[in-house]
């Protein structure tokens, strides 16, 4: 089966190439981006550029690609061509399946405002949260970020109401306030369900650097796992998710859900938590195999990987 991972420039698509290529894959595995300035080429078969999604020509493009190589699967991995799909609810293209997780958890995830409020209507402990520019919070820190986008990019804690107020919104972005989680100690979480398998979780304590994931250890904590099949249940997973959160004295308390494989996908792959591998397998007729979780006390940290083209 060849596969086109799509977002092949970023962390997630490279990582994902990385995971197939020393699996062994039986089929060859493409990348896409809309550039060339990027390693893939060395983790792939071959790598396209494709003009951006919000072009007029993309899926045309595309649809042409996934015919001349006989693509039988194709993975979005970045989240604007994730949103592109699902805004027009594209499932397949040609004879291509498009790799992306269930409608509702979509629709109720990319937008982190519309995130809570699901939840919440689900009965979903979530934090105090708000639109920037139309209610206040009550109580301080919060933190205030973009409606929309991946990564721990353009957030402001903001410590007062005065400093609220004197808040000023990038042009042309939509900001949501959330209640600032305490103690600063940060959990990622991956969730995997399926018919066949069930819910499959892992709890991991993160360290970020620059906004990424550079060290974690695997833990083991009963209300997350329990926090992680609510929410499971309430977005009626299938599929792959990843839900960041915080412990608090609250209890557990998400600040948001990415509904795609995350920039630690590689990591929880050498940890035997294949999320893309099930995911692969769950959508083709080879059977999913057993999980056996990491110990707890099991740690991890990112390193660099040195590319060299001659």
């Amino acid at each position: 089966m060849n596969i086109l991972i799509g977002g092949i420039g970023g962390d997630i698509g490279l990582g994902a190439a990385r995971i197939l290529k020393a699996f062994k894959w039986n089929g060859k595995v493409y990348g896409s981006d809309i550039t060339s300035n990027h390693p893939g080429h060395h983790e792939c078969d071959q790598c396209f550029i494709l003009p951006h999604v919000e072009s007029d020509n993309f899926q045309e493009i595309l649809e042409k690609l996934i015919n001349d190589f006989s693509i039988a699967l194709y993975i979005p991995t970045s989240e604007a061509e994730i949103r592109f799909l699902n805004k027009h609810s594209i499932r397949k293209i040609s004879k291509a399946k498009v790799l992306l997780t269930n409608k509702l958890l979509l629709e109720n995830s990319l937008d982190k405002y519309i995130c809570l409020k699901f939840l919440d209507s689900k009965g979903i402990n979530v934090p105090e949260h708000g639109l920037v520019g139309q209610n206040e919070p009550k109580k301080y820190p919060v933190i205030i970020k973009p409606r929309e986008g991946s990564g721990s990019k353009d957030l402001s804690i903001i410590n007062s109401l005065s400093h609220y107020r004197s808040f000023k919104p990038p042009t042309n972005v939509e900001m949501i306030w959330q209640q600032y989680l305490m103690p600063d100690e940060e959990y990622t979480c991956p969730v995997f369900r399926s018919r066949a398998t069930g819910t499959r979780t892992m709890i991991i304590k993160r360290t970020l650097l620059y906004g990424f994931t550079y060290s974690g250890e695997v833990v083991e904590n009963e209300l997350i796992n329990q926090y992680l099949y609510d929410i499971t249940d309430a977005v009626e997973l299938n599929g792959i998710m990843n839900v960041q959160l915080r412990l608090t004295q609250e209890g557990p308390l998400l600040f948001e859900i990415n509904p795609r494989l995350s920039s630690t996908v590689m990591f929880r792959h050498l940890m035997n938590f294949q999320d893309l591998i099930w995911w692969i397998y769950a959508n083709s007729s080879i059977p999913v195999p057993d999980y056996y979780a990491p110990k707890a006390g099991t740690k991890f940290y990112r390193g660099l990987t040195e590319y060299i083209d001659k």
